[in-house]
């Protein structure tokens, strides 16, 4: 990244931590904020990307900046969405009184965009420690059913919402993994949420989430009959911030971070993923991660 373009990113950052720290953040308007801010910071990576070999050594101090300056960021953001999170839930408690149904919808307005805000906070986190080289796995042994039992419990709230049917078939024998469990667990937890969503909403949704065994080699399937992916899509896939341009998916405000987010922690765990699908015949996204022999 230029001196200039970080510069930006951090007035950008600056100028929004300054507004959380006066109580003049607007809720509705902080996603698009952030997302202003993450397009200035991946612009600066690919100018750094491209830039001569020369200039390479200089590539470990602009991700310790960068990093210095999420973490700082994500820190100071995190505590104002705490504050309008609790504030809102005790306007909400019947014991407080009664409120309109146009003061109902407000409160449903603030409670739905500062889960939107902490969500992205927490995907911008998790992808700037992928960039960064961050991110590390507190490996040890574990049984894939545990890690199926923490995606099934996260997952089935939202299957619930969205009214889908999300089932798991875990058979017995399967490769016992050296792994990190939680990491597994929340890049799973991606690709269940993807399957979930996009489906279009007049068909029964199903989502299955399969484990098989091949010798030590553990594969996790993750099947669903969606409105599946076109062959151009299926290149992008993987890129930050792409989102395809069907109406299902653009219904739902997602960050365009949640595949790179799972293939970051996959690649970190030493799995492999691969997508299958076809426009409107569902998808199957397979992880596969090697078991202990």
């Amino acid at each position: 990244m230029t001196d200039d373009a970080l510069m930006h990113s951090r007035t950008l950052l600056n100028n929004l931590l300054e507004n959380a720290r006066k109580g003049m953040i607007i809720p509705r308007q902080l996603p698009d904020q952030l997302e202003e801010i993450l397009i200035a910071l991946d612009a600066g990576m690919e100018q750094r990307a491209a830039a001569s070999s020369a200039a390479a050594p200089d590539l470990d101090t602009y991700r310790q900046e960068l990093g210095a300056l999420l973490s700082h960021g994500f820190h100071d953001l995190r505590l104002p969405l705490t504050s309008i999170r609790g504030y809102s839930d005790m306007l909400g408690n019947p014991a407080m009184g009664s409120l309109s149904d146009m003061q109902q919808q407000f409160m449903g307005t603030i409670k739905s965009n500062v889960k939107r805000m902490e969500a992205l906070l927490g995907d911008v986190s998790d992808i700037s420690k992928i960039w960064n080289g961050t991110l590390k796995a507190s490996v040890k042994m574990d049984m894939f059913k545990n890690i199926a039992m923490m995606v099934e419990k996260q997952m089935k709230p939202l299957a619930t919402e969205l009214n889908r049917t999300l089932e798991f078939e875990i058979p017995q024998g399967l490769p016992i993994l050296n792994t990190d469990g939680e990491l597994l667990a929340k890049a799973l937890n991606k690709l269940t949420e993807n399957a979930l969503r996009y489906i279009n909403p007049e068909v029964p949704g199903v989502v299955r989430v399969i484990g098989m065994a091949e010798g030590s080699q553990l594969h996790i399937q993750i099947q669903d009959n969606g409105i599946g992916i076109t062959a151009e899509d299926m290149t992008k896939i993987g890129t930050p911030y792409f989102r395809s341009d069907h109406e299902v998916v653009l219904n739902y405000k997602g960050s365009g971070l949640g595949v790179p987010i799972a293939m970051g922690i996959l690649n970190l765990l030493g799995g492999t993923i691969q997508f299958e699908s076809q426009p409107d015949q569902g998808t199957v996204v397979t992880v596969t991660l090697s078991g202990m022999s």
